[in-house]
């Protein structure tokens, strides 16, 4: 086998607090597995027949087959039903790693028993698969790592998750032989009349997800195969940034050919056939230096920062010995040329499996030694416009506020030869490909449907930090009067709307002719333009739930359509929501988590219909959140009550205040305020949500006793106070004509002052 040409083991998005991975805390893993699965009911499609799944999905590249061990009996010694995994997963591994002189079951590759590599293996937030698959090159690596790290998602090539018995498989196939409306019909996920049973094989499958999900976030993959092991029934999975196409379940006593045959097959691909993807490789020692240099200057410029807080500032962008270079090629280039940028550890890594998984980096291009923003992310092709496309119109429009785009392209692919078309291939999803097949089963009733998506980049001259490290009143009502400029301008110059404006949203840039960091509002890849009216051509229901407007929570109008107003009123909550987090205020920790839920958090499903903004409307008609709280800084009290008293007057002001919602007086009023006020520089003050509703219940962890709750059920979590309510992090919907009207996603980001 070649020596290998990917990346492995690439670095996490550190928390701007602590020195650690951000978004996979153990005691949150409950929370994000229930998350996990409710998501994947939304992009699995099976049962896909096992040998057409081989044949689909791992080419045939050599006839030689003199290298590959009988398949007769290879795996006689696993039990049909056991009494633990352990009894599976070891004579499995055994069956896997034998080998003669000139023979083996996966030439080139050694399976490790990595859950004995877990300090605590029951554990949600610590569980590591069962078995994972290395390259030869990588398993001493692997075996020399602590085992306090998750050393072994960087370098896994596939992972195998092993049940005791059959009767959790999370999934049910057809009978054979089915008539055809019973086979249409025919449910996907399985129904259990036992909520125990129910319980595990859901566990079992939101750690199967979120170990793929870790894998994915720890490498640079196109996709990713898995299986799992149920005593001797198995499953093969194919995970793209799509979905995940599933096989039907087999035996691998009777069918120990087709289980041979996938890891023999597994074996003779290359790295980009088995899901890498080789545009991004390791720096040399110059460019390593290049890098380190150059972004250390540019974080003590924007951060203000020197000695250790500058050393600890700059390991939010570069990690020793892991910076790499990654290629993209233009647009309009015909894959023929390309730049070269420098980057190391993201500023964010995809945690979720479908949609955009954006990883976001502080970069440097190789020719001009400049910093820049690298986004790395999948589009839905069928846009008629890339976000660069987007934000270089309205660069050339003048509009202020919003990054400069300097190149931007989608990634070519590593596997279709560029010889074998005039035009180049790009990075796709396949899971797609396979929605109108015949053995594709519905989900929850409905049929499931699986947008396309395209490995993009995009590289813009604007970098900056994220508006969780503001400084005080000051900064935030400056950065956010800059970012209402640039809503404004794209609306009145380019007829268009943001449709996203959100804390993540918006990032703070230091210019050396002002003393106060500007804020510039970026990811326009949600945007939409509007009509004559002033209202967006898409309709659906679009943006970060925690920020969208009342009229878009109604969940009565699924084609309901974004308008500027809309957007206003997210900056609006925009501004109260970091104030909470960042403003000094008279309200104590378990007050503020009982608001944050109420107000940004609640979600309501009732009838088939997801619905919320109760707490924003009873605010906007008696202030009966905000009257509650004391602020620190009496200017910002007066900033905001007066913007809230613009959207929705209260009935002894209706007179004084009606019609004042929108952009031209908001704008003056605005602008007129910053300049008549003296505001506070450095009044941050960091403040905490509890997220105990969302813990592990068997973390090691967890709290003890656990924050009271402030809801009148002391013994219960936030979350946990009726059954239609659930924790709505960042709410998102694509709407561009390749997704249906009933698709909607959930959970792609985390709740809290961060």
């Amino acid at each position: 086998m070649p020596r290998s040409r990917c990346v492995y083991n690439v670095p996490m998005a550190h928390d701007l607090d602590l020195p650690r991975t951000y978004g996979l805390e153990p005691v949150l893993a409950w929370d994000r597995n229930r998350t996990h699965v409710k998501q994947s009911r939304e992009y699995v499609l099976g049962p896909m027949p096992p040998a057409s799944f081989i044949e689909e999905f791992l080419p045939v590249v050599s006839s030689d087959r003199d290298s590959l061990l009988s398949s007769r009996k290879a795996f006689a010694a696993v039990p049909r039903c056991a009494d633990t995994p352990a009894h599976v997963y070891e004579p499995l591994a055994s069956a896997l790693n034998r080998c003669t002189k000139y023979k083996a079951r996966c030439p080139g590759y050694a399976f490790e028993k990595t859950i004995e590599r877990s300090r605590r293996p029951e554990r949600l937030g610590y569980a590591k698969p069962h078995i994972c698959c290395f390259t030869s090159e990588n398993v001493d690596v692997v075996r020399r790592a602590d085992k306090v790290s998750r050393i072994e998602f960087g370098y896994a090539e596939l992972f195998i998750q092993v049940a005791a018995s059959p009767l959790t498989d999370y999934f049910v196939d057809p009978e054979p032989y089915t008539d055809i409306p019973t086979l249409i019909a025919h449910q996907f996920t399985r129904t259990f009349d036992d909520d125990e049973a129910y319980d595990e094989a859901e566990r079992a499958w939101g750690l199967h997800i979120a170990f793929a999900t870790e894998v994915f976030a720890r490498q640079h993959r196109t996709f990713l195969f898995t299986v799992s092991v149920f005593g001797t029934f198995a499953r093969l999975y194919r995970w793209d940034r799509s979905g995940c196409v599933v096989s039907a379940a087999f035996d691998i006593h009777e069918h120990s050919d087709i289980f041979s045959e996938f890891f023999w097959r597994f074996s003779q691909l290359s790295d980009a056939e088995r899901g890498h993807y080789l545009t991004v490789k390791m720096s040399t020692e110059t460019e390593e230096t290049l890098f380190g240099e150059t972004v250390r200057a540019y974080v003590a410029l924007q951060f203000e920062a020197s000695g250790e807080e500058l050393d600890k500032a700059l390991s939010a962008h570069y990690q020793p010995g892991h910076v790499t270079k990654v290629a993209v090629h233009p647009v309009g280039a015909g894959g023929r040329e390309t730049r070269d940028l420098l980057v190391s550890r993201p500023v964010v890594s995809p945690l979720h499996l479908d949609g955009r998984c954006t990883r976001g980096f502080w970069a440097v291009d190789v020719k001009t030694a400049k910093v820049m923003f690298l986004k790395d992310t999948w589009r839905t092709p069928s846009q008629s416009e890339t976000e660069g496309d987007v934000v270089g119109r309205l660069n050339v429009l003048g509009v202020r506020n919003i990054p400069t785009v300097a190149y931007n392209g989608d990634v070519v692919d590593d596997i279709v030869p560029a010889h074998a078309s005039t035009e180049p291939a790009f990075q796709e999803t396949r899971t797609n490909l396979y929605i109108t097949e015949p053995w594709s089963r519905c989900i929850d009733g409905k049929d499931v449907y699986v947008s396309k998506r395209r490995h993009y980049r995009l590289v813009m001259g604007t970098v900056g930090y994220s508006i969780k490290t503001l400084r005080g009143t000051e900064e935030l009502l400056y950065s956010t009067y800059d970012v209402f400029l640039a809503m404004k301008d794209a609306f009145e110059k380019g007829s268009r709307l943001h449709r996203d404006l959100s804390a993540g949203n918006i990032i703070l840039v230091k210019e050396p002719d002002r003393p106060i960091r500007r804020g510039y509002l970026i990811d326009w890849d949600a945007s939409d333009a509007v009509d004559e009216t002033g209202v967006a051509l898409n309709g659906g229901r679009v943006g970060t739930w925690l920020f969208m407007s009342i009229r878009l929570l109604d969940g009565r109008d699924a084609d309901i359509k974004h308008t500027f107003p809309d957007d206003m009123e997210s900056l609006l909550y925009v501004v109260f929501h970091r104030a909470l987090c960042y403003l000094p205020h008279s309200l104590s920790d378990r007050d503020l988590t009982t608001i944050h839920f109420e107000f940004f958090e609640r979600v309501l499903r009732l009838r088939g219909l997801v619905g919320g903004g109760s707490a924003k409307l009873g605010n906007a008609l008696d202030r009966g959140v905000t009257k509650e709280i004391t602020w620190g800084s009496a200017s910002f009290a007066e900033w905001l009550n007066t913007v809230m008293d613009y959207h929705h007057p209260p009935s002894t002001t209706l007179y004084a205040y009606n019609d004042k919602w929108n952009a031209a007086t908001l704008e003056a009023f605005w602008s007129q305020f910053l300049e008549t006020h003296e505001l506070e520089r450095d009044n941050r003050v960091v403040h905490r949500i509890s997220k105990v509703s969302r813990y592990d219940r068997n973390s090691p962890d967890t709290p003890t006793p656990p924050l009271p709750s402030p809801t009148s059920e002391p013994k219960r979590g936030l979350a946990e106070s009726s059954p239609d309510i659930e924790d709505a992090r960042a709410v998102k919907r694509d709407r561009f004509g390749d997704e249906p009207e009933s698709t909607s996603r959930r959970g792609r980001g985390r709740g809290g002052c961060r």
